[in-house]
């Protein structure tokens, strides 16, 4: 028998103000590894505050959605920069502040410096998109 590939995805978030900037369209996508190449546009989302499978910490979900892209990213803190990439094409570089702080934002950080505490060290991953006007918040 044939295993059935997964169509819903779990994203958890251990920041309370993150739910509250999703909820208001500010945080626009996340970035997540994704070793098994799992994200796909059209996967459903189930956004959850804390991890479901730990209950001592009263995970709950807040919402759901559906992915709408999904971009390559690199991100090299100590030199200020990211890379993203779709489908294998470069879509950018960037190196401004300006560009950095948006992207920050985007990511429901305050800024770069904000940004850069939660990713120290040089990562490569995914970044996934939803449109908060499409998702039902619980």
């Amino acid at each position: 028998m044939k295993k059935q590939k997964r169509k819903d995805m779990l994203l958890t978030f251990s920041r309370k103000e993150f739910e509250t900037l999703i909820k208001q369209g500010v945080k626009i996508h996340t970035i997540r590894q994704d070793k098994h190449n799992r994200w796909k546009p059209g996967r459903k989302i189930h956004f959850w505050l804390g991890n479901p499978r730990n209950v001592k910490k009263h995970p709950y979900q807040f919402g759901e959605g559906k992915c709408t892209d999904v971009a390559f990213i690199e991100i090299f803190p100590k030199k200020n920069m990211v890379r993203i990439s779709y489908d294998g094409v470069n879509y950018g570089t960037f190196c401004k502040i300006q560009e950095l702080n948006e992207l920050a934002v985007d990511d429901g950080f305050t800024n770069w410096e904000h940004m850069k505490e939660w990713f120290s060290e040089d990562f490569k991953g995914k970044m996934i998109f939803w449109k908060s006007l499409n998702c039902v918040w619980l």
